[in-house]
């Protein structure tokens, strides 16, 4: 089935969120695999989904607050380029296609769409970087991070009202996402000197299960600070009932998949994904840190 407007064959059509249970079979691999797709499904974050038919869909594409995902036939070229003409565009969820974001993170099952990227990509400014990530899974034993604090040093949780009292050249990362995962979201900060030098926050949840991830200033790392935020936050979440805890990083991100082993993660499987960053320079930097 396609979808006629103003004369034209739409190839690409978009489902409302009540209609979304129709593209859970073509998108169970990825449900399997990722939080963020499980979270869309389930309407615990926001996300658009996109198929070329409503009815039997054989392609489909879904963009959630931070990643996007392929799954069906890559093959489909009236979708395929489509979805070309809309990624050129860029879809932002919540907001109309057309507004602009800051990167595309297409990331698909395997191999399975790996020969398509030259066509979505090929002619665009600067190449795209392939990546891969590993997927971790809390399993062992909680540390006792109490007595791993080093002087100088406080343990909170991390909330609006310590992020608000950062400077404005503070920690973006510890700020940003945070900031817009809203009252349900929960983390822990390690302070010095009233500001937040490392942070562990939740980005992402559908219970049981929750994502975290952690981040820590360069002239404060190799303290343990990275550790002991994940640690705490762990905690908090076993005790707020998740049983499914995820940690997610790039396979060449040595520091922060150390964090994950001390911490009582293990990995599951790994993804493939693509990703392009609107903003040279740092898809420049980015690209030299993946070869």
């Amino acid at each position: 089935m396609s979808t006629y407007i103003a004369g034209c064959v739409v190839q690409m059509i978009e489902l409302s969120p009540p209609e979304f249970y129709k593209a859970e079979g073509l998108f169970a691999d990825l449900v399997d695999l990722h939080l963020f797709a499980t979270a869309v499904f389930n309407h615990d974050e926001p996300g658009r989904i996109y198929v070329d038919n409503p009815e039997q869909p054989t392609s489909g594409f879904m963009s959630t607050k931070e990643l996007q995902f392929l799954a069906g036939d890559p093959d489909n070229q009236p979708f395929n380029r489509e979805l070309k003409q809309r990624l050129h565009e860029t879809i932002c969820v919540g907001d109309a296609p057309g507004e602009k974001i800051e990167e595309i993170d297409l990331t698909f099952i395997g191999d399975s769409w790996q020969h398509q990227l030259e066509f979505f990509f090929g002619d665009w400014r600067w190449p795209p970087i392939p990546s891969r990530a590993a997927h971790y899974l809390w399993q062992k034993d909680q540390l006792e991070w109490r007595v791993m604090i080093p002087i100088g040093y406080t343990i909170q949780p991390l909330d609006a009202r310590k992020i608000q009292a950062q400077p404005a050249n503070g920690m973006p990362y510890a700020i940003k996402p945070f900031a817009e995962f809203g009252q349900d979201g929960f983390g822990f900060c390690a302070i010095y000197n009233g500001r937040i030098v490392s942070s562990c926050f939740c980005d992402v949840i559908s219970k049981p299960g929750c994502e975290i991830g952690v981040e820590t200033h360069p002239d404060h790392r190799r303290r343990g600070l990275a550790t002991i935020v994940t640690a705490a936050t762990v905690g908090y979440a076993l005790e707020a009932g998740f049983t499914d805890i995820w940690w997610i990083c790039d396979v060449h991100n040595t520091g922060s998949i150390g964090t994950a082993v001390k911490t009582g993660f293990t990995e599951q499987f790994q993804t493939e994904s693509t990703f392009f960053i609107l903003d040279e320079a740092e898809h420049r930097r980015q690209t030299n840190e993946h070869k």
